[in-house]
C-alpha cells in the first residue's frame, strides 16, 4: 500500500462527503488529514453518524458541516455516544505486536501509519488486516509474527 492509496478526507471537506466516501469504499473509518503532505489530524468513523442522527441541532445543518466542525462537536460529546477518539497512529517501523496492543487497549478498529515530523499519512492497519495475518499463515508461523514491522504488513 502506498500513501496515495489510503482513502482519507481533508478536514475542510463536508462531513457528508466523508460518510459517502466510507460507503462507496465499504470501509468503516477515514483518517482526517490536512495539507498537501496529508498530516493526520483526526479520525471519523461510521459510529460517529449516531451523533449526527441524535443531535437535532447538528443534523439540521449536516449538509453544510465540515469534517473539522463535526469533529469539534463530537469531541465535546465525550463517551456518551461512543464517538471516535483522535486518530491512533504508529510509525512504519512499529512492531505488529505494538499495533495489536494499540487496537486492543484503545478499542479501535484501525491504526493509521504516520511518518516524519509532520505525522504524514503513510498507511492504515485495520483489525481485519491483523486477523488475516493469523488466519492465512501456515502452522508454526506465529513465533516471529509479532516482530514484523508495520511496513512489512503494509507491503504484503
Amino acid at each position: 500500500m502506498s500513501p496515495n492509496e489510503v482513502i482519507s478526507i481533508d478536514s475542510e471537506e463536508l462531513i457528508l462527503e466523508a460518510f459517502k466516501r466510507m460507503r462507496e469504499n465499504n470501509i468503516g473509518g477515514l483518517p482526517v488529514v490536512e495539507g498537501t503532505n496529508k498530516k493526520v489530524v483526526g479520525n471519523i468513523s461510521m459510529r460517529d453518524i449516531r451523533y449526527l442522527l441524535l443531535q437535532p441541532e447538528v443534523f439540521s445543518n449536516f449538509r453544510h458541516l465540515t469534517v473539522r466542525s463535526f469533529a469539534a462537536k463530537i469531541a465535546t460529546a465525550g463517551e456518551e455516544y461512543g464517538l471516535s477518539s483522535p486518530a491512533i497512529t504508529c510509525r512504519p517501523d512499529s512492531s505488529l505486536g505494538s499495533v495489536i496492543n494499540s487496537l486492543a487497549s484503545r478499542s479501535v478498529h484501525r491504526v493509521y501509519v504516520a511518518d516524519g515530523d509532520e505525522n504524514e499519512l503513510y498507511g492504515v492497519i485495520t483489525l481485519r488486516d491483523v486477523i488475516s495475518c493469523f488466519v492465512s499463515e501456515p502452522p508454526n508461523y506465529f513465533e516471529n509474527c509479532l516482530g514484523f514491522s508495520v511496513k512489512e504488513v503494509l507491503n504484503r
